[in-house]
């Protein structure tokens, strides 16, 4: 198989953005997309897709390894790079700014929910161990 042929979606995602983030419309499309997301409704569609077609829900829980770790890679990239040109003066402020805005309720809810399904014996985690669990990437 040659390497083409294993490169998978954020790749291919990359190498799209590279030639489309030259192009002032694209980037103010996104702009536009990313004023309107609604988190209020994140619920609603959760419901959705669930009751709608659960086979969609135990696809994208399957996914969730990879998709979790993309993100987690993506942020600490993200983190690195920001962290190497811009100075801390205008960090500070921007991300004290940012972490006003995350839902804590819902964050504490995840946390709780996965602790309760961990107790409950669903599935066996301890992010202390360094080690992966079958599906992680």
């Amino acid at each position: 198989m040659s390497v083409e042929q294993n490169r998978g979606i954020v790749d291919a995602t990359n190498r799209i953005l590279k030639v489309l983030l030259k192009r002032p419309a694209f980037k103010e499309n996104v702009r536009s997309l990313l004023n309107g997301v609604d988190p209020d409704n994140a619920r609603e569609l959760a419901r959705t897709i669930l009751w709608e077609d659960p086979e969609i829900v135990l696809s994208l829980m399957g996914a969730l390894p990879s998709l979790a770790n993309s993100m987690i890679r993506f942020l600490d990239e993200i983190i690195l790079q920001v962290r190497e040109k811009f100075p801390p003066e205008l960090l500070h402020a921007f991300l004290e700014e940012i972490m006003e805005e995350f839902d804590g309720e819902s964050i504490r809810s995840i946390r709780d929910n996965i602790s309760t399904m961990v107790h409950e014996g669903y599935f066996h985690y301890d992010p202390g161990s360094g080690k992966k669990g079958e599906g992680d990437d």
